[in-house]
């Protein structure tokens, strides 16, 4: 493993995730204010980023093994400067455009500058490849989980900053992110150079079995974790995209938007450092101790207690509920990642881990809408009470994961599955 550039791709992750932690509990009471959005539009800024990220993502990996990984990464970052500068200029530049599509002209840039941060944004998968290059296999592991650590350390550190920036306005957040994002690509140009060479590009590997997703599918263990993983991955999606605009009409009705943002920041960094103890401490002992599979039933009824918890709108029981939150968390989706690696072979291990992963991208897509549809129109507590009833049918499917057969005997590895999960929250 060369360690010089591990340590440059790590503070690459790094930045870059403590820049998208930065703004995103902000984007939704920025563009319900600023551009006077409906609760879906609001939404939407956040599930517009992830379906065009859920387009462009397998492209940019097939990119990279083609073109190599150091020009992907340039070009994924200047597209996500690109898209924070849109944002902080949005309202002069929809005012300039006169755009009438039944929302402000400023809320039309709002969404192009997700949609292109979404399909230029390859910087962490790229920079698992590029780790991968440079390790060999008795260190491949190790790097791969600094990279992913690098994405959970983000998440903890990028709200706690969010949480200082918010307090001079709400755009200082994204101007911070912009002044990450041109260090991570500074860094790129002038401290890496290229993984993916020419010559390792013309080899020939050879062809393993092609196992098609329907035949996955056909399965009944993969698709009960598939299922379960969809659905935990819906609630963990409606939390992260609504919980600014529940707090600013249930936590703190009479706050200013920079106050509720700075809340807001505070409690997801809290909940960022309880995620990450759950991860690195807790789950290895809970496994060796319970099973995966009861680990999926004992997260499910977190999840659902964390949502019946943060319904009621009362400060200190979301408070606890929180911490239960992070605790669900942190066991339920890494057990379903552990559980989904032992039905099959190792040759099809990849893909049906990217089959999880991409139910989670495509919750990110759901959620938002279904949150902003629920706001809307029923309240924002409604948004909630859905969270506890989708997590009262993934402790069911946890009950029926549990009694199924998995083959194999529970590994417990150093690092949690692909890294832990907080990296999969960008944006």
């Amino acid at each position: 493993m060369d360690k010089k550039r591990i340590a440059v791709i790590f503070l690459i992750v790094l930045t870059n995730a403590m820049a998208a932690t930065a703004i995103l509990p902000m984007l939704p009471i920025y563009v319900e204010g600023q551009f006077q959005a409906t609760p879906v539009q609001a939404m939407l800024v956040i599930a517009a980023y992830y379906a065009s990220q859920f387009v462009a993502a397998p492209i940019l990996g097939k990119l990279s093994d083609r073109l190599g990984r150091r020009p992907i990464l340039i070009v994924s970052q200047i597209g996500t400067i690109v898209a924070y500068l849109l944002f902080l200029f949005a309202a002069p530049l929809g005012d300039a455009i006169g755009v009438t599509l039944g929302m402000s002209g400023g809320l039309v840039i709002v969404y192009l500058a997700r949609l292109m941060d979404g399909l230029t944004d390859g910087n962490v998968s790229v920079a698992e490849a590029y780790a991968s290059d440079i390790s060999d296999e008795k260190s491949r592991a190790r790097a791969l989980g600094l990279i992913g650590g690098a994405g959970g350390l983000g998440h903890i550190v990028g709200p706690g900053l969010a949480f200082a920036l918010s307090g001079i306005s709400l755009t200082a957040p994204m101007v911070g992110a912009v002044v990450m994002g041109v260090v991570t690509l500074l860094l790129t140009i002038f401290l890496l150079d290229e993984s993916h060479t020419p010559e390792k590009r013309t080899v020939q590997h050879t062809a393993t079995a092609d196992l098609s997703v329907l035949r996955l599918l056909a399965s009944r263990p993969v698709a009960l974790i598939l299922g379960a993983g969809f659905i935990v991955s819906l609630y963990i999606a409606t939390l992260y995209s609504s919980f600014s605009l529940y707090a600013s009409r249930v936590l703190f009705p009479d706050a200013s938007a920079e106050v509720v943002a700075q809340n807001v920041n505070l409690l997801i960094m809290v909940f960022g450092v309880a995620g990450a103890v759950s991860q690195i401490f807790l789950i290895a002992p809970l496994v060796k101790r319970f099973g995966e599979q009861r680990l999926v039933v004992l997260g499910g009824l977190l999840l659902m207690g964390s949502a019946i918890g943060i319904s009621t709108g009362s400060l200190p029981v979301v408070l606890v509920a929180m911490l239960a939150f992070s605790l669900g968390f942190g066991v339920s989706f890494p057990s379903l990642q552990a559980i989904m690696t032992r039905f099959g072979s190792n040759d099809t291990t990849g893909k049906r881990l990217g089959l999880l992963k991409s139910a989670f991208s495509l919750a990110f897509i759901v959620a938002p809408l279904m949150a902003g549809f629920l706001l809307e129109n029923f309240g924002a507590q409604t948004i909630f009470y859905n969270g506890a009833l989708l997590m009262g049918v993934a402790t069911v499917l946890g009950i029926l994961i549990m009694h199924i057969t998995v083959p194999g005997t529970a590994q417990v590895k150093d690092e949690a599955p692909e890294g832990g999960l907080l990296r999969h929250l960008h944006h």
